[in-house]
């Protein structure tokens, strides 16, 4: 997932699998990554090669962040919750 983008040059991206980050040039992410973009990425050696957006899984992890977000509005006396 791409965590973050550090000096608008350095991507960092988490790697659930192994819980490390990989940091790679933002001009190597591909067209429409943007941050909570979830990736397929292919290494060789310890070095990308090939950087895919995941589309369907980043839906699917923002429909599941939102579902989360909207049940603790909704308990009571939660901070979250609109005034």
């Amino acid at each position: 997932m791409l965590d973050r983008i550090e000096d608008d040059s350095k991507a960092v991206i988490l790697v659930e699998e192994s819980g490390r980050e990989i940091i790679v040039p933002v001009s190597q992410l591909p067209e429409g990554s943007r941050v909570h973009s979830w990736f397929t990425i292919t290494m060789e050696e310890e070095e990308v090669v090939l950087i895919e957006v995941d589309e369907p899984l980043t839906q699917a992890k923002a429909a599941h962040a939102q579902n989360l977000m909207q049940r603790l509005k909704r308990k009571s006396g939660s901070r979250f919750k609109r005034r």
